[in-house]
């Protein structure tokens, strides 16, 4: 299936430099996250540049002026260098390291809420931090690993996620641009030096079988036994999630079973929670709409 999702290329970090920077980053205070219920496990953002320059706003949203540094984004200037020197930060929107931690990125899709000119919108991922425990899934492109320095062209219109099953940081650089003033751009108009834009670069993708349905009913029984009460949905998914990881599905199938999983519990409210998540999380959401993923979740 086409998809927009590639590996563009790789950055040679200085190492040293580097540490410093990811040293700031773990020894900043953990602030409320507004975006809570896309994770579950520990998924810590920190705004390097974004439109108000205060390192405490972690919301994207639609603006017409490039992105401001944040008092984050100074301290980190090893990193800050790195996006002013290889990135068009014209058109730069956020930059964000997002670290998730023995967690799960909710499977979800981005910009639901935001201009129906999804196509003017480019994100690219890049490693600074990760393991080999982790993995990134996506609907067309299938389940792979991001190695340190890997430059992901993402595209986050369709369903996708992420997992880390380890203890051990996974820490991203996501930078956001927005082309409002150019028709269908190329994703190469975020590259300032293209010396790091390279095509040739080879792919971690992860292989997988193909589930019977048989085992797959018997797996979704099995779950609906523990599914009791609409906050054990997390759970749930985060289970399914990972089945989706080790057999051949897209990401969009995670929300088809968890509501298989409801069905079977014949408990109505359960399945138009289930369903509603579904809508929420991949189907339409408008801006600053919430959903109750937990208890006291906001």
């Amino acid at each position: 299936m086409v998809t927009k999702t590639r590996l563009v290329g790789r950055i040679q970090f200085d190492n040293a430099l580097l540490k410093k920077d990811l040293k700031v980053l773990s020894e900043l205070p953990v602030i409320k996250e507004q975006y809570d219920e896309f994770s579950s496990g520990t998924w810590i953002n920190h705004s390097l540049w974004n439109r108000t320059g205060e390192w405490t706003d972690t919301q994207y949203s639609d603006y017409d002026h490039p992105a401001i540094r944040t008092q984050v984004g100074t301290a980190t200037s090893y990193i800050s260098q790195i996006i002013e020197n290889y990135f068009d930060v014209e058109h730069m929107r956020m930059a964000r390291v997002r670290n998730l931690v023995n967690g799960l990125v909710i499977p979800h899709t981005d910009f639901l809420e935001l201009s129906e000119e999804k196509d003017r919108y480019v994100r690219i991922l890049i490693p600074l931090e990760t393991c080999i425990d982790s993995y990134h899934t996506e609907e067309k492109f299938g389940v792979f690993r991001m190695r340190r320095g890997d430059i992901w062209i993402l595209e986050s219109t369709v369903p996708h996620a992420a997992l880390n099953l380890t203890s051990n940081n996974r820490r991203i650089l996501s930078l956001d641009f927005q082309y409002a003033d150019i028709p269908n751009p190329h994703y190469s108009l975020i590259f300032k030096d293209l010396s790091i834009h390279d095509v040739t670069v080879a792919p971690a993708l992860v292989a997988r079988t193909r589930l019977d349905p048989e085992d797959l009913h018997d797996h979704l029984e099995l779950l609906a036994e523990r599914f009791n009460h609409k906050d054990d949905a997390e759970q749930i998914l985060v289970n399914l999630s990972k089945v989706q990881l080790r057999f051949e599905s897209p990401v969009s199938d995670i929300y088809k079973n968890l509501t298989k999983v409801a069905r079977l519990t014949r408990r109505q409210e359960l399945v138009e929670h289930c369903e509603e998540m579904q809508r929420f999380y991949i189907g339409s959401r408008v801006m600053n709409e919430r959903f109750p993923l937990r208890k006291e979740l906001f």
